[in-house]
């Protein structure tokens, strides 16, 4: 029988041993005592063991051996007892094993009926060494929807005996996500990730039961960013007309179909010769970001040839390029009327008009390389001139005849529908010749105006010039296409030609306006009748020897002030000399200067002669003129 120490066995010997294998003290039946489990840590890695001993001391803290005592863990999942070798499965010493995550209170407790005390705890903790991504840290979704796996994984010891560190699945991994970029789904070691919308989502791997100052969370940076195509419905677009609006449906969206908000498209030339062949214009719909429709711009057709166009998907930025396409426009006019313009035209016989031979494609925009020839009838063509024949009867007519390149015939793939031709016809009036008078001289002038499709040009405006004068008032062309102009010739003499043209711009020359001139009208002003207070008397001489002989003019002029042209004085012309006896001959007329002129031959003797001129007996300018004679 072991014997308690000296110190105990004085103070209690009062009790009574009852095992041989007991250190107790005899004494009562019943005594107070504590628990405690001794252990070196409370933490234990997956798959360590630690040992630990149950330690009892009576009420003056003296040990108690040889006991018997009951060892439970409350969750044998996470951390397990185990005895050790040479241990009775009733002794004082355990090995604790960890093996999940987690806590477990580990309780040890005195079965035997003599001993008032408390059952032992400890709370022992399983962690994991650490935790470790497996997948990818850094992974792109390039569409919304696209999915992706995240993979961690807990570090636990090999065993007991190693430790060296492996990875163990299903080990209570966790997963913080930061962020709404993407969708998280499923829990544990794996996780899936579904992107939503563009940017960057932070998933962290991490675990509740962690070795402390181990690497406890690992980091996976999932990024959202859409790779847009463009998807064009033609690629190739053929047109036979200038002012044509095409362009292909686009579809701006990833490889799942699904748009972006913000995008946009953008139409470019690529080539300052592809921006003479067709110009970009407004944009055409709406866009929609969920399926990737968009709205885009439209090519217009300007000229004749080839042209490529690049199609760019612009990110919502505004200007970084997401996307990148081309289109091409092939554009080759085809004739649908050719003409000979302008269509109508009224002109006198001694003018002309300039006359455009004109192929015209379906929206009515000339076609510069057409190859257009005429036969006229009535007039003849100088140039680009129509002049009339004299001897012809009106109207004259200008018929076209187009062949070469802008045939339907010769552009196989174009829709063959015949051409129209316009036959141009020019009326021709007679010279018109007025006496100077004013408002009495006004003059109606009317001429049919069609526009470009023959159809009488109702509503459109023309505008009319006067050579030398300038510009007048515009008129509107009538329901039935006539344009009428009231204008009175002005009161100086000469030639005057009204010219109607057109506005789309302003007359410059005849030429560049050739194919809008839609009247010419001539008028001659002609002098009126010689008048007194606008004639004048010019002498040679106011003084003069007896015998001599000196010039008198008249310079003859109408009311208005224009040259009285013509060989014959007129009738109430007078011009006289009184006074000293002189003579005058008779009067000579110019018919280009407007005077007239006698000679004046002074008498023999000394004296003043009055020279007078009176029309209708009314003195002119500058008459009566003294003469003296020496």
């Amino acid at each position: 029988m072991k014997r308690a120490p000296l110190g105990l066995a004085l103070i209690a010997a009062a009790f009574v041993v009852v095992s041989c294998d007991e250190n107790l003290p005899s004494g009562p039946n019943t005594f107070t005592v504590t628990q405690t489990i001794v252990s070196t840590g409370d933490t234990l890695v997956i798959n360590q063991a630690r040992l630990v001993d149950a330690k009892v001391t009576d009420a003056q803290g003296n040990v108690i051996n040889g006991l018997h005592y009951r060892w439970a863990s409350a969750d044998t999942n996470i951390i397990g007892l185990t005895i050790p070798a040479g241990v009775d499965s009733t002794g004082g010493q355990r090995r604790l094993v960890a093996k999940r995550p987690g806590r477990s209170i580990v309780t040890l407790s005195l079965p035997d009926p003599r001993f008032v005390t408390s059952s032992a705890t400890r709370t022992v903790t399983a962690v994991v060494a650490g935790v470790r991504v497996l997948s990818s840290h850094d992974s792109t979704l390039t569409s919304v929807n696209d999915t992706a796996r995240a993979v961690a994984t807990s570090l636990v010891r090999t065993s007991d005996t190693d430790p060296n560190l492996v990875n163990r699945a299903s080990q209570g991994v966790r997963w913080v996500h930061l962020g709404d970029k993407t969708t998280i789904v499923g829990t544990g070691d794996t996780i899936r990730y579904i992107a939503r919308a563009n940017g960057v989502d932070t998933l962290i791997a991490t675990h509740d039961f962690c070795l402390a100052g181990a690497k406890c969370a690992d980091t996976v940076l999932a990024r959202v960013s859409q790779q847009l195509l463009l998807t064009l419905s033609s690629r190739t677009f053929q047109q036979w007309s200038f002012a044509d609006t095409v362009g292909p449906t686009i579809t701006l969206a990833d490889r799942r179909g699904n748009g972006l908000a913000g995008t946009s498209i953008r139409f470019v030339p690529r080539t300052a010769a592809d921006s003479a062949i067709v110009k970009i214009g407004p944009n055409v719909g709406t866009s929609n970001p969920i399926n990737g429709s968009m709205s885009a711009p439209r090519v217009i057709t300007a000229g004749n040839g080839t042209a490529r166009v690049s199609v760019l998907g612009i990110a919502p930025d505004g200007f970084t390029i997401a996307a990148t396409d081309s289109i091409t426009v092939i554009v080759r006019q085809v004739a649908r009327r050719v003409a000979a313009e302008p269509l109508r035209a009224i002109e006198t016989r001694v003018d002309s008009v300039p006359v455009r031979l004109v192929a015209r494609d379906a929206r009515g925009a000339p076609i510069a390389d057409a190859t257009v020839d005429v036969v006229a009838a009535g007039l003849t063509l100088n140039g680009i001139y129509a002049v009339p024949v004299l001897a012809a009867t009106s109207p004259g007519t200008l018929t076209p005849n187009l062949t070469g390149v802008a045939l339907p015939a010769n552009n196989p793939a174009a829709p063959q529908i015949p051409v129209v031709v316009d036959v141009g016809m020019i009326a021709f009036i007679p010279a018109d010749t007025v006496v100077a008078g004013g408002i009495a001289n006004q003059r109606s002038t009317s001429t049919t105006v069609l526009d470009s499709l023959g159809a009488p040009a109702a509503g459109k405006y023309v505008r009319y010039y006067i050579n030398g004068l300038g510009g007048l008032d515009s008129t509107q062309v009538a329901l039935d296409g006539t344009a009428t102009v009231n204008w009175t010739p002005p009161n100086i003499a000469g030639t005057y030609t009204l010219t109607g043209v057109r506005s789309t711009t302003p007359l410059n020359t005849l030429g560049d306006s050739a194919g809008r001139i839609v009247m010419r009208h001539t008028v001659v002003v002609k002098n009126d009748v010689a008048f007194a207070a606008t004639s004048s008397l010019a002498v040679g001489a106011t003084v003069m020897t007896q015998g001599a002989t000196m010039t008198i003019s008249l310079a003859l002029r109408d009311q208005f002030g224009n040259p009285v042209l013509s060989l014959t004085p007129p009738a109430n012309l007078t011009l006289t000399a009184t006074g000293a006896g002189g003579t005058i001959g008779a009067l000579t007329c110019s018919a280009f200067t407007g005077i007239c002129t006698a000679t004046y031959t002074a008498p023999a003797a000394a004296g003043v002669e009055v020279i007078s001129a009176k029309i209708g007996g009314v003195e002119i300018l500058l008459s009566p003129v003294n003469v003296t004679i020496n």
